[in-house]
């Protein structure tokens, strides 16, 4: 995790490149969703390794969410600082987006696989 919010921050010490428009939504934004949602998961991963009880416990999304949250703030606002670079509240907005399907994502993909294990469980006895 900590290797990947390095990255986000050289890569954003560096001047903006121009990327394409697109219609729908801008593929800056969804680079910033994807970005984020990768650092939310590692965050999450992170997080579980040393709170480990409870793979499902709320606790660690929403302290995942709220780190990567604040990370994705305090990016935009190192950005401000860089030559040609911008900081924007739309940029953060989308790094919020991505944070959250992310988490969604990974707990319901868990859930299933708890649902399925605990069945299993029930079948062998």
């Amino acid at each position: 995790m900590i290797a990947w919010a390095l990255t986000i921050f050289i890569q954003s010490s560096f001047p903006a490149i121009e990327l394409p428009k697109v219609e729908i939504i801008s593929f800056d934004k969804v680079v910033h969703m994807g970005v984020f949602g990768v650092l939310a998961g590692l965050c999450y991963i992170s997080l579980l390794n040393i709170h480990s009880r409870n793979i499902l416990t709320n606790n660690i999304y929403l302290s995942a969410g709220i780190l990567s949250i604040i990370y994705g703030a305090t990016d935009e606002i190192h950005q401000y600082f860089v030559p040609n670079r911008s900081s924007e509240v739309q940029d953060w907005l989308a790094d919020v987006v991505g944070i959250i399907i992310a988490l969604l994502v990974i707990r319901y993909f868990l859930s299933k696989r708890f649902k399925l294990f605990s069945k299993s469980v029930y079948l062998k006895n």
